[in-house]
């Protein structure tokens, strides 16, 4: 029970003239004025609706007078509800800003929906695998955007509008039968990726080689994404009309550090992976830098900028580089970027900041 409703409920009682055994006594049944001291005094836990109604009756009020604020007391989220919340801001706070978003607005429109509908709130535990899932996708839709940049850059730099269209599109399909044969008999995802790879061709916008290129493209993104832990759990397949069983691993707690590391290296790459998109180098010399500097920043991903063991990372990275001064060029201002994103600073900006 609120301090409000308690307060008015003492208002209504004083506007009768009331005493608080005066009013007990009107009531009866067993009431005494312990029983109306607490619950003017908000002590009274979970006061029924026939409790309530009894009180505004001596006091010759209605509902209406206390409407508002039962009306506030009932929409207020209640535990389970309070707790999900928590643990989807927590989820929320170490995302991109864009990504954190979408999943505060997608978690708030599926509560309100639910409570509208007099449906009982989900459990923080399925409010967590919704919203990983849902930033998972988002993370993905980032990468294939960039991959698609890159096959434009690739592939279609001489075609004309329909034919860049036409990479934009085919690529999208080829991803799009990759992930939505996942968890399923694989003969399905032969079928669907010979009828895309087929439209592709047949559509006379690319030779079938470049077709091909394409579908090879995104087929290497989609795997190094189910090395990496990109998705946030593998869907299983319904049978006989059943809704399918939640994944063991969903509610893991290793998915959702996975699933932040994995935004969190790609964030953090993004300035000099621009800076290697304006080099003039092949797709193929470009695509091996990314590679080495996700590796890189994996492995770098635990240490702190400056110690010992990070050092010693760089070092062994840079061994089998063929130009070991571009590559720790590159090395340093992926790191940062990693660091920047994670909010670690080097002994130069602590050393600055003690001087202060």
């Amino acid at each position: 029970m609120s301090e409000e409703l308690g307060q008015r409920l003492r208002d209504l009682r004083e506007r009768a003239g009331l005493t608080q055994a005066e009013l007990a006594r009107l009531v009866g049944n067993g009431w005494d004025q312990t029983l109306v001291s607490r619950l003017e005094a908000a002590k009274y836990p979970s006061p029924g609706l026939g409790l309530v109604a009894d009180y505004l009756q001596a006091c010759r009020a209605s509902f209406t007078d206390v409407a508002v604020l039962l009306d506030a007391y009932t929409l207020k989220p209640g535990p389970v509800e309070m707790k999900g919340r928590q643990a989807v801001n927590e989820v929320s706070a170490v995302l991109p800003v864009k990504i954190a978003t979408q999943v505060l607005k997608y978690d708030a429109k599926t509560t309100v929906a639910r409570r509208t509908a007099g449906e009982p709130p989900f459990s923080p535990e399925e409010r967590m695998r919704r919203v990983l899932n849902l930033a998972a996708a988002a993370s993905r839709r980032k990468r294939l955007d960039i991959l698609v940049a890159h096959l434009l850059d690739e592939v279609g730099s001489k075609l004309d509008f329909r034919e860049r269209q036409f990479v934009d599109r085919f690529a999208r399909k080829v991803w799009g039968a990759l992930t939505s044969t996942r968890g399923l008999d694989q003969r399905l995802r032969v079928r669907r990726m010979a009828r895309v790879l087929a439209d592709g061709i047949v559509e006379h916008f690319l030779p079938k080689a470049e077709v091909q290129l394409v579908r090879e493209r995104v087929v290497e993104l989609y795997r190094a994404m189910e090395q990496t832990g990109g998705f946030a759990s593998m869907p299983q397949p319904a049978k006989s009309g059943r809704k399918p069983k939640p994944y063991k691993e969903e509610t893991d707690p290793r998915i959702a550090a996975g699933l932040v590391r994995q935004i969190n290296i790609g964030e953090g790459l993004t300035a000099v992976m621009a800076e290697v998109q304006t080099r003039g180098w092949p797709h193929d010399e470009k695509r091996s830098w990314y590679q080495w500097l996700a590796l890189l920043a994996s492995d770098a991903y635990d240490t702190q900028p400056g110690s010992p063991e990070r050092e010693r990372i760089v070092a062994e990275a840079l061994k089998d580089r063929p130009d070991p001064e571009q590559a720790r060029r590159f090395a340093e201002l992926a790191l940062d970027g990693l660091d920047r994103r994670l909010k670690r600073k080097g002994p130069r900006e602590e050393e600055g900041e003690t001087t202060k």
